[in-house]
């Protein structure tokens, strides 16, 4: 079955990708990144905040 969608609501869409490929996901990268510098991840509550928000 197919599924329609507007012209704004493919923009809308879009916009959201852009916002997580340009902004959030090497945000959390970096976070995790650091996190794991940090060593032991068993307790590390950065790293397993950062890994969920992706």
């Amino acid at each position: 079955m197919a599924k329609y969608i507007t012209k704004k609501g493919q923009e809308k869409l879009l916009a959201e990708l852009r916002r997580l490929k340009n902004e959030s996901v090497p945000r959390l990268s970096k976070e995790i990144n650091e996190a794991l510098a940090q060593g032991d991840l068993s307790e590390n509550a950065e790293y397993h905040s950062a890994k969920d928000d992706l």
